[in-house]
């Protein structure tokens, strides 16, 4: 069979399609959607969760529709890239594992967050990354990786999947064939790779392969341009990539799903509905996309009619549905904990510990700044690529000073510093201890010069780097430096303890700092 009717190639259409939905209940035209046959599953953001009861009933309702399989997930990395609310438990960054370097624990939080996750009916977390960040310009990555080399992350990707089956979670590596070392974000245009098959071998596909065998249930393909594999092709429309690569020489018999298909490196060139005609024509099992109901009609639209026209043959779109469908079966056979697992005492205690092992010191002697401070924290709703990256966010400045008393905190936008810097550098100069907390200064160049400004004004300058630790490079032999890795709620408070307590850190900066 080469083509199918009209009637059958919606159905078919319907299980290869992961849309998203406008906010945070199954309102009618969202029944009306599911109802119609448009998808069958769905991504979460932020504007689609408030809390854990808010979640479970969104989740139980969309799957009153679109059935006990439905498939849900969302964004749910750790650090930054979180959808939840404070009441879940909001576990430090990838890289703030890599850093702490314990895979037994990493193990266990993917099985404490997949616990998490499923108690309040999303059964896929698009997690782990497995991309190893080997650029120190990516725009990107950055936290979101375990670490700076192929083993060290291979280690902790093995770990995650291991957590993730433990606590009943669809484990999902991303980005094939590997994003660690792009200076471009795909969210914006297309990146470029001109990587030789040797590096791909030896540095990219290990983590991927790992995983692999570790039992993922899902590959993420990126939107990458790998000149040596496909120079024409990104990799999530690629056939070469998507089957000879991954199916065959990888052997990867799992789902392949899409990055996000509205990002502009593919949307640019192909439109949104096309992109998921060619990504399924490569190999791709589901399509996902961050779009308006009317997208995803659209998409639905453009899947059926190729399937229709033969130009999508339904015997390989059969077998795509069997390995989804098989994958959905098995979530079902897992019983979804109580809700009282959501950020409960035992995780956040977790959370902390690893937070605690992450943080990292870059000189020599530890700092104690019991004594007060001036606390300096550059604004924390510092725009991202995506901007449904929008995790609940507590200030670091605040924190301090409810623990310590300081002799002044300020929060300021990196953009606002010009206008203030007349104001606020007096106080600085006669403060003694100045402490600056920076989120990823080396790419927001007015941070960068606000940070090295107080820098060099300051006899004692303590920078802490809250989420990427390139920011350190802008203030070596101008400030005692520590890094977080994250700004989580646990990463926050594992900071000030070592600020205010003086005691020694162990974590290790698993990337080379430019």
């Amino acid at each position: 069979m080469t083509s199918a009717n009209a009637g059958s190639a919606s159905l078919l259409a319907r299980e290869l399609v992961i849309a998203s939905i406008p906010g945070p209940t199954a309102d009618a035209e969202t029944r009306r959607f599911l109802a119609d046959g448009c998808a069958a599953g769905v991504c979460l953001y932020g504007r689609n969760i408030t809390g854990p009861e808010q979640t479970l009933s969104l989740t139980d309702a969309l799957r009153e529709v679109g059935g006990p399989d439905f498939l849900v997930s969302a964004d749910l990395e750790g650090g930054y890239v979180w959808r939840l609310r404070p009441d879940a438990t909001h576990w430090p960054s990838a890289m703030a594992l890599g850093a702490a370097n314990r895979p037994d624990l990493t193990r266990l939080i993917a099985q404490a967050a997949a616990r998490e996750f499923r108690a309040m009916g999303i059964d896929t977390p698009f997690a782990p990354v497995a991309d190893v960040s080997d650029h120190p310009r990516n725009p990107v990555i950055g936290t979101r990786a375990f670490g700076g080399t192929a083993k060290h992350v291979a280690q902790h990707v093995t770990a995650t999947i291991g957590g993730y089956r433990e606590g009943g979670a669809v484990s999902c590596v991303k980005h094939f064939p590997g994003h660690g070392n792009t200076d471009t974000d795909s969210h914006f245009s297309l990146p470029i790779l001109n990587h030789s098959i040797e590096r791909l071998n030896t540095v990219d596909l290990v983590p991927f392969i790992a995983g692999i065998r570790a039992g993922a249930d899902m590959v993420m393909v990126s939107h990458l341009l790998v000149r040596c594999l496909d120079p024409d092709t990104p990799a999530s429309l690629s056939a070469r990539i998507i089957n000879a690569l991954l199916r065959v020489q990888c052997k990867f018999q799992g789902v392949i799903v899409t990055d996000a298909l509205d990002m502009k490196a593919v949307t640019d060139t192909y439109g949104l509905a096309e992109a998921s005609v060619l990504a399924v024509m490569a190999g791709c099992d589901l399509v996902a996309f961050n779009g308006t109901l009317d997208d995803g009609r659209a998409v639905h639209a453009a899947l059926a009619g190729a399937i229709a026209s033969g130009r999508l043959p339904a015997e390989q779109i059969e077998a795509s549905i069997g390995r989804t469908r098989a994958l959905r079966r098995s979530i079902l056979r897992n019983r979804r904990p109580s809700l009282d697992v959501v950020g409960s005492e035992a995780h956040r205690a977790l959370a902390l510990q690893v937070a605690r092992l992450a943080v990292t010191s870059f000189d020599p002697s530890p700092v104690r700044t019991d004594g007060g401070a001036i606390v300096v924290e550059f604004d924390p709703r510092l725009p991202f690529a995506d901007p449904n990256v929008r995790p609940p966010y507590r200030r670091f400045a605040t924190d301090y000073a409810s623990r310590i008393p300081a002799k002044e905190t300020i929060v300021i936008h990196p953009h606002d510093w010009a206008a203030q810097a007349e104001s606020l550098m007096p106080r600085i100069w006669a403060s003694g201890t100045v402490i600056i907390a920076t989120r990823n200064a080396w790419r927001d160049p007015q941070q960068a010069l606000a940070l090295t400004t107080i820098c060099k004004a300051s006899g004692r300058a303590v920078h802490v780097a809250m989420r990427d630790p390139q920011d350190t490079s802008l203030t070596d032999g101008m400030a005692h430096r520590y890094a977080t890795y994250s700004d989580d709620p646990s990463s926050i408070t594992a900071i000030i303890d070592v600020l205010t307590t003086g005691s020694v850190t162990t974590g290790r900066c698993p990337v080379s700092l430019s």
